[in-house]
């Protein structure tokens, strides 16, 4: 793994592997010789794996001549997520055409000593680690990473001919493909043909009457011959106008059915790198893989999947309205409050439930309080499972939509292949609808009481009874055939230093965990030998909790200053644990700062390091942790 000792770790085989998909027969190491291998560690569950996807499908396509090989190592953490076909079905809905090994018992991933969700290796072409990096990459700086590791090997002649790899089988054509959500009005359905990158209007009997987006993959305002969406969404329609939630272009969009005209409203069309606070013009805020939308009065409520949140469009005006931003099941007052992956909605008065995919819950917003409680699910983002009767811990597992009806609630239990229905008072859950469900993941009410599901590993719209006893498909007609394709080519990233895009995994100094509670992590920053940190030069300290974050809270999450001068730094950060068995846990920090020569004090060179620090959070552990973290000078 790399460290600042230099010292080459060889990478670990994959002989424990469960399956291999995208390809016809096991990889290894030794056939990997020669070419500049990334490992993705991902789980189809997890929206900020999304978000790596086509950051790497970019990739693979600017060196597609190049010895650069992408695997996907699938290291599940639903019970769902294990089964090959269901990663198959994924890779397929997202385009992953590289090869993907199935880790189904992580062994791999214990092998390769990872803590969290993403994480990228990069194996150097002699078969060493050259970097181990959690959480999204930054485009530019993999980039220039990677083009670093493809000279120094061409320039030692360890490089060989591009491996050839087969292709991905295209997924079965048909009207709907990996279809997400559904939405009705006006005696019309709509919905989301995610894998198709478009949306289908449909009439009552489901003959197509409009399609919104050519096909085509990106995101293109216009009408809706020319539009293009990508892995749209939730869907809302209001006053002659379908609102579309697409949760790859990270946008939120109107579709005006009469002047048959897309056109942006929310978003910038770009991943946010933040989570949203506060308040702000709409079409300027970066936003973070809306998955849901829905009515409420004037406004639009979003379900922001990729930062925990939940916001409100008003108008021009996006504003936060629940989650603070971490991925947790943490009731309280909305921007105090916690959610994790919130991937539906549905409306009831002033009441918004949620279903909160990561904890495996339901949520309920009030609107008029502005507060937020639990429905079921958690009280962890790992207690899962498939129960009914009386609400308990592990009813659900990976819910992705919700729908309130006379009748209670319905949730679609999508990694469990099923609906759900709350009883009106919301204490017990009991089966409701059809069996044989392929991750469902859209629900809507007809004014008659039915539902209509989108199946979406089926491929197909269901319509089910309001007691839920008798359901049958929608037979779609009258859908042309999409186009294929991408709407307009990526711009390549900006040029970066790949200079602190790796990770170095430091040990705490003494060995030790943090105790239950408020406590404190203290990092020790040291200049590299012969350099100091000048006395008034600036430095900033960027922490993230990327494992247990539902039980580990640390502030600042950003902090800055000025350095006091000489050769180290101290930087303070508080923490709150909520724990009560020993757990691991794990931050990521980015430091930057300005060393200079501790000589000639004029010749000064900026430094940005990341860290990964293991954390024990412990029963018996202590109130503070410490970290001392030696800063490297660019390559």
């Amino acid at each position: 793994m790399c460290t600042s000792t230099g010292v080459r770790i060889h990478a670990p085989d994959f002989a424990s592997a469960a399956a291999w998909l995208n390809i016809d027969h096991p990889l290894s190491i030794a056939e990997l010789r020669g070419q500049v291998v990334i490992l993705d560690f991902w789980t189809y569950c997890c929206v900020n794996c999304m978000h790596v996807l086509p950051i790497l499908r970019d990739l693979e396509e600017r060196h597609a001549q190049d010895p650069l090989v992408v695997i996907g190592v699938h290291s599940a953490k639903f019970d769902g997520e294990k089964d090959a076909e269901h990663v198959l079905s994924a890779m397929r809905r997202y385009g992953v055409s590289h090869p993907v090994v199935v880790d189904s018992d992580m062994r791999i991933w214990s092998a390769y000593a990872v803590r969290s969700w993403p994480t990228l290796v990069v194996i150097r072409p002699d078969g060493t680690l050259a970097a181990v990096a959690p959480g999204e990459p930054d485009p530019a700086m993999l980039e220039s990473f990677v083009q670093a590791q493809l000279d120094e090997a061409r320039a030692h002649g360890t490089l060989q001919k591009k491996l050839a790899l087969p292709q991905a089988a295209e997924a079965s054509d048909g009207p709907l493909l990996y279809p997400g959500k559904v939405a009705c009005g006006e005696g019309r359905i709509f919905v989301a043909d995610s894998g198709h990158h478009r949306v289908l209007v449909l009439d009552e009997t489901g003959a197509c009457i409009d399609t919104i987006g050519s096909g085509l993959r990106g995101l293109r305002e216009g009408t809706f011959r020319e539009a293009a969406l990508d892995d749209p969404q939730g869907l809302a329609f209001k006053d002659g106008a379908l609102f579309i939630a697409d949760a790859r272009a990270h946008a939120v969009l109107r579709a005006d059915l009469r002047e048959r005209r897309l056109t942006r409203i929310a978003g910038t069309g770009e991943l946010g790198r933040a989570a949203l606070t506060g308040k702000g013009p709409a079409l300027s805020t970066a936003l973070r893989s809306p998955w849901d939308i829905a009515v409420h009065g004037e406004d639009l409520v979003i379900a922001l999947a990729g930062s925990h949140q939940l916001a409100l469009l008003r108008g021009e005006t996006i504003e936060l309205v629940a989650g603070d931003g971490r991925e947790a099941q943490i009731d309280g007052k909305g921007t105090q409050a916690a959610l994790a992956q919130p991937s539906g909605l549905s409306v009831a008065g002033d009441v918004v439930y949620v279903a909160d995919s990561e904890s495996s819950g339901v949520r309920v917003l009030d609107l008029r309080e502005g507060s937020l409680s639990s429905l079921a699910g958690g009280p962890g983002l790992f207690d899962f499972g498939d129960k009914l009767g009386a609400i308990e811990s592990g009813m659900l597992q990976h819910p992705l939509a919700v729908a309130a009806t006379a009748q209670g609630v319905v949730v679609a239990d999508t990694y469990n292949d099923k609906l759900k229905r709350f009883s009106p008072d919301g204490k017990t859950l009991e089966a409701f609808g059809p069996q044989g469900l392929s991750q469902p993941a859209g629900l809507c009410v007809l004014p008659s009481g039915e539902v209509l599901v989108a199946d979406t590993n089926g491929h197909r719209v269901v319509r089910v009874a309001a007691d839920g006893k008798s359901f049958g498909d929608v037979t779609i007609t009258f859908a042309p055939k999409p186009q294929r394709g991408v709407a307009l080519a990526p711009s390549p990233p900006p040029k970066a230093s790949a200079a602190g895009w790796f990770t170095a995994l430091v040990e705490s100094r003494n060995g030790k965990g943090l105790a239950q509670g408020d406590g404190r992590i203290v990092l020790e920053l040291s200049a590299p030998d012969g350099f100091e940190l000048s006395s008034g030069s600036p430095w900033s300290a960027a922490v993230e909790v990327s494992r247990r974050s539902d039980l580990l809270h640390v502030t600042p999450e950003f902090a800055k200053g000025e350095a006091t001068g000489g050769g180290s730094q101290t930087v303070v950060l508080h923490a709150s644990a909520s724990h009560d068995a020993d757990i691991d846990s794990e931050l990521i920090l980015t430091v930057r700062a300005v060393a200079c020569d501790a000589r000639n004090h004029s010749a000064c060179w900026p430094v940005q390091n990341s860290f990964r620090l293991p954390l024990r959070l412990l029963a018996n552990g202590q109130a503070e942790v410490g970290f001392a973290l030696p800063l490297t000078l660019p390559q």
